[in-house]
């Protein structure tokens, strides 16, 4: 008993656990750090991402043909500074694209990042509405509280393209509480499009 006590205190065991937890909240929640880094993926599986991120439009069908392994692939490419903007935006819409369930996870840990910059989390949630459909809703409306003007905006309208009855509420439970002009217009313009 003592021991079992002891190691509680010292925080080794199954305790310590909830510990890096914890952490990696608290971490998150410090907007001033930097995204983390991920790691240039070398190979041919990179090299056909960013020939396909060059074509005039996004295929669907390339990107399923791929497969679950890409999503790392795209993820470490919207990271890379050595890549263009348009491409790195190009790679988080790709994400959606990818019939992988990390590819839903991804975007979704991309929108909920504040240390990421606004242009993707914005991009990640139009995206996750369109990788999970009624699935990203919970998600999304989640968003609507978010600190960044530019995000609530990007997740009204997408929740606008869902449309449904759990999206009407969500908007007009928020539209009364929203003091941003440009955000409320974004709301009733979701209202609009989420009509029955």
């Amino acid at each position: 008993m003592g021991l079992f006590g002891l190691a509680v205190l010292a925080g080794v065991g199954a305790v310590s656990n909830a510990a890096p937890a914890r952490a990696s909240v608290h971490a998150a929640a410090q907007p001033s750090s930097p995204p983390p880094s991920v790691a240039p993926v070398p190979g041919p599986l990179r090299d056909e991402a960013l020939r396909l991120l060059a074509q005039p439009s996004l295929a669907g069908a390339a990107w399923r043909s791929l497969g679950p392994d890409v999503v790392p692939v795209l993820a470490a490419l919207t990271e890379d500074p050595n890549v263009p903007d348009a491409q790195r935006m190009r790679a988080v819409t790709a994400l959606s694209l990818v019939e992988a369930p990390q590819a839903g996870q991804t975007l979704q840990a991309m929108m909920e990042d504040p240390r990421r910059p606004a242009d993707v989390r914005t991009r990640a949630a139009a995206a996750l509405g369109q990788c999970l459909g009624f699935e990203a809703v919970t998600a999304l409306r989640a968003r609507l509280e978010d600190r960044d003007v530019r995000i609530r905006e990007a997740v009204a309208q997408a929740l606008g393209r869902l449309g449904g009855q759990q999206v009407r509420e969500a908007l007009e439970e928020r539209l009364p509480r929203e003091d941003v002009p440009q955000v409320r217009e974004a709301l009733q313009q979701g209202l609009t499009l989420a009509e029955p």
